[in-house]
């Protein structure tokens, strides 16, 4: 058995394909022993890939794209979310006819403390769905935990989390449902894999069988849904009433969390840049030839003929 170690950015649902590739033997089956951490702050995660305390991080795809040719090379090869899985919700009830125009000349509260992504997912398909971003009133300066107190606190229009804490506002009537961004925010290459060249030159193979064990877990949590998590969301998440945890993974099943295939895209990997180069912390697309190692996902190919 070969050891193969994940520096994970966040402990998450959407990355459940990871979850029961571990709990079902699929990695066992290759050959791995897979271990995954969540280090503070999740910057850490970086560090400890390029000091070869892991393989691998798992988070979004932005970093290598922003830190490419500039700070340290990295390649992703596998994804596991393909969508961005956060809620937005409303202090006042917004009218059944959706329209991202909604938050135009309001304050909108997307939390800073966890990178890029949120803030950038949810202007980019605001711009994308016809609002005029220049109008929204971003607030993305705080961590979640604040964020979440200053809109208790009677602060801003709409708020960004993730799903049971939008739930719980819902339910304890402190907001509306206003947008499920992993219903209306389209695919993109939300949460990947990646590494350094140096992992791709590994005689064992190690990010492709790799793949091919995360490519049977995703196959199987499409075909068996929540039900199948029971274990995994009780160990995880146990905060989380088991049915709500259960329902969470069915719709994320349903709405395209997980594709078929964990292969990265070239389609949704343009979209995703668009977004990064409208926010201006990328200056134009790099290819993606330059961003993705392609080796993995012919491995699990051959082997799933």
């Amino acid at each position: 058995m070969n050891k193969f170690v994940i520096a994970a950015t966040g402990l998450s649902m959407n990355y459940m394909p990871e979850y029961v590739a571990k709990e079902q033997g699929f990695f066992e089956e290759v050959g791995l022993d897979v271990e995954s951490y969540v280090p503070t702050p999740w910057t850490q995660c970086l560090t400890d890939v390029n000091q070869g305390k892991a393989h691998v991080v798992v988070g979004g795809i932005w970093v290598p794209l922003v830190y490419m040719d500039r700070i340290q090379n990295y390649y992703s090869f596998a994804k596991i979310a393909s969508r961005c899985p956060l809620v937005i919700v409303s202090r006042e009830q917004q009218p059944d006819d959706f329209s991202w125009q909604a938050m135009e000349g309001k304050r909108v509260l997307v939390s800073g403390g966890d990178g890029a992504s949120h803030y950038l997912s949810v202007a980019g398909c605001a711009k994308e769905g016809g609002a005029d971003t220049s109008k929204i009133r971003f607030i993305h300066d705080f961590s979640t935990s604040m964020i979440i107190e200053m809109f208790l606190g009677g602060f801003g229009d709409f708020i960004v989390l993730q799903p049971d804490m939008a739930n719980k506002f819902i339910a304890d009537g402190v907001a509306f449902p206003y947008c499920d961004l992993a219903v209306r925010g389209g695919v993109i290459p939300w949460s990947v894999y990646y590494g350094l060249e140096s992992l791709f030159d590994d005689e064992d193979n190690l990010a492709g069988k790799f793949a091919l064990g995360l490519q049977k877990g995703t196959t199987w949590l499409l075909e068996n849904g929540g039900e199948g998590c029971e274990a995994i969301i009780r160990r995880n998440w146990a905060h989380v009433k088991l049915e709500d945890g259960i329902h969470t993974i069915n719709q994320f099943c349903q709405g395209g969390m997980w594709t078929p295939s964990i292969e990265i895209t070239e389609q949704e990997l343009t979209r995703w840049q668009r977004f990064l180069v409208e926010g201006d912390i990328l200056d134009a697309s790099i290819a993606h030839e330059k961003v993705v190692k392609t080796a993995p996902m012919d491995f699990v190919r051959s082997q799933l003929k």
